[in-house]
């Protein structure tokens, strides 16, 4: 494994519950085999525990409490599941060396075959995304069309994260379009495209979709099992919430059917409210999506190991940075990919592999992709200003790979919608993906790596690749319906 992988590594933990003090307070997951009633609400108070998250959906808590009540709290009746919150960060790192000041063609879309879909007419039009990260910028319809995000029912949870931070759990909810961190922004630009100042737009996986931003992460990136939890049940109820206000399936003024669920987040372990919301989801016929992480050997992330989420590692394409034999800074729009992928593509060595009891699932562009990402939380600055603070990025991550899985996933659904229902489910969707990717064994490729300034290799197994690179146009002509 290269030497900077380390920049990109997470290093996750789980929040801390041995070895703590008496005073400090903690997380706690629980989920009850009853609904939680005002005797459950009233013990967890009486032994100074707090509530951050009721999910009735899943019989399920989030409680914060003071570490040496734990054991008290683990003795109320109907516990089926319960573990300390898991921490989870963004699955990418930013690569400031070189930013870029817009885009045309981008080799990402091009080496999963993205734009012949487009010409077919498909682009992921009555669709929703939602977007489980950071959030967006204050300043984020200078890159997206307002048509693009659903501001409706974009939402933020970080009552975890408040209470880690002693702040009672308050938040605001609206934190969604307040993120300085430009993860999520990075995210979203995959799947519907964003602006370059006002010269000209690049196309998003599916640019017709809409996206749901539900902040889960803090500013800083990383946050608690316990949020992202309670922003997959939210997204998985808007269903059942629209239905009963008066919404369908074809309304574009309601969120109902299909969602697809984006993660490019990850931790160390799957936490029980985690597994429980995930699972809730996927019974209400929502789809989900998360990064596989950027651990290497060490192996994936959660809850992208969860055998039943879509799970996406990074690939990459052999000629990064070369135009005719030498190293150009504008390869990413400048050169096309091969139609014939043999030997072209490549596994990053820092792209989670495979472990026991784990489930990689398909590979997608996650070296080098460009978007917007505004380091330090400035607003969108005019062309004049010659990118002072820069504004486009390269990223490199599973977490830039995720979301052409995702787009992906809106550009088949919207063939499969007919008369306001689905076909596809979660099971079937990977089956689709899986059969339809471009297969790769084990091997190594020799890739040109602008951070050390040298030609690396990279070499992986079959751990590493799980069914191959994602086909867009193969996925959506597959799919029969």
């Amino acid at each position: 494994m290269r030497k900077y992988v380390s920049l990109l590594m997470l290093f996750l933990l789980l929040l801390p519950l041995a070895g703590t003090s008496a005073s400090e307070r903690i997380v706690y997951e629980l989920i009850f085999s009853h609904p939680v009633d005002s005797k459950i609400l009233s013990e967890i108070k009486a032994i100074g525990g707090e509530v951050i998250y009721e999910l009735d959906e899943i019989n399920g808590i989030a409680v914060s409490i003071s570490s040496d009540k734990v054991n008290e709290l683990l003795k109320l009746d109907g516990i089926v599941a319960s573990g300390p919150a898991v921490k989870v960060e963004a699955l990418s790192e930013e690569l400031p060396s070189y930013d870029v000041n817009g885009a045309r063609l981008t080799w990402d879309l091009d080496i999963i075959n993205v734009p012949t879909v487009h010409e077919w007419g498909y682009d992921g039009r009555g669709v929703y995304v939602a977007v489980l990260d950071t959030g967006l910028e204050p300043e984020w319809r200078s890159y997206f069309s307002a048509e693009s995000i659903d501001e409706k029912h974009a939402a933020a949870f970080l009552g975890a994260m408040a209470t880690a931070f002693f702040i009672n759990g308050n938040y605001n909810r609206n934190a969604w379009e307040a993120d300085t961190n430009g993860h999520g922004m990075h995210v979203t630009s995959t799947i519907i495209g964003y602006n370059v100042y006002n010269f000209y737009k690049v196309s998003g996986v599916a640019p017709g979709a809409k996206v749901i931003p539900v902040k889960v992460l803090s500013n800083a990136g990383w946050g608690f099992s316990s949020d992202v939890a309670a922003g997959i049940v939210y997204v998985a109820s808007l269903y059942e919430r629209e239905k009963s206000s008066g919404g369908n399936v074809l309304d574009p003024a309601g969120v109902v059917n299909p969602i697809v669920i984006s993660m490019s987040l990850g931790g160390p372990s799957l936490s029980p409210l985690e597994k429980y919301a995930i699972d809730y989801a996927i019974s209400r016929g929502v789809f989900v999506v998360a990064a596989a992480g950027n651990e290497g050997e060490i192996g994936m992330c959660y809850p992208a190991a969860y055998p039943p989420v879509i799970s996406v590692g990074a690939a990459g394409w052999v000629n990064e940075w070369i135009i005719n034999g030498k190293v150009n800074r504008s390869w990413w729009w400048a050169s096309d990919v091969p139609e014939d992928l043999s030997g072209q593509v490549y596994v990053t060595d820092w792209s989670s592999r495979e472990k026991p009891g784990q489930d990689l699932d398909v590979l997608a562009p996650g070296s080098w992709v460009v978007g917007p990402y505004t380091l330090y939380g400035a607003a969108h600055p005019p062309y004049w200003a010659e990118g002072v603070p820069r504004q486009y990025y390269f990223l490199g991550g599973t977490s830039m790979a995720t979301p052409h899985v995702s787009g992906i996933a809106a550009l088949v659904l919207q063939k499969d919608l007919k008369d306001g229902k689905i076909d596809l489910n979660q099971a079937k969707l990977e089956n689709l993906l899986e059969s339809t990717a471009y297969h790769l064994s084990p091997g190594s490729a020799t890739v040109y790596d602008p951070i050390s300034r040298s030609f690396v290799t990279h070499t992986w197994g079959y751990d590493a690749v799980g069914s191959g690179l994602v086909q867009a146009d193969a996925a959506v002509k597959s799919f029969e319906g």
